[in-house]
């Protein structure tokens, strides 16, 4: 029993990625072949059935900046290293930080205004 209408061959109905999208996956794919432990430690559903998107994104940015300094697409993968991608994860880890840090900042400037808006004071004696 199919349930598909005729002219669609996958039932994902999703939008298909173009080339480079996929070349890009495929290239972070590979080079995290290479570090079985620091994949495992990002793995992600019950029982590790998938790497963590995260880690995938970490890796194409690394290969991406490689291969902007004049290295091809094999160069980059091959000269990836584990400590490069740890590296980008503390970036990312510190950005995150200095956000929540503004936040916190924020409200706690929004607690001190309404503090001192909220102080009552007394009336004016008269005598």
């Amino acid at each position: 029993m199919n349930w598909l209408p005729d002219d669609v061959k996958e039932a994902s109905g999703g939008e298909t990625i173009d080339h480079v999208a996929r070349d890009s996956i495929r290239l972070a794919h590979a080079a995290l072949d290479r570090f079985p432990d620091l994949v495992r430690r990002h793995k992600v559903i019950a029982g590790g059935a998938a790497i963590s998107s995260s880690l995938v994104i970490l890796a194409g940015v690394a290969i991406a900046r490689r291969m902007r300094g004049g290295e091809t697409a094999e160069e980059a993968v091959a000269g990836l290293t584990e400590e490069e991608l740890q590296q980008l994860e503390r970036v990312k880890t510190r950005a995150q930080m200095a956000k929540e840090a503004a936040a916190a900042a924020a409200e706690a400037s929004k607690a001190a205004s309404e503090d001192s808006t909220a102080e009552e004071i007394p009336p004016a004696r008269v005598d």
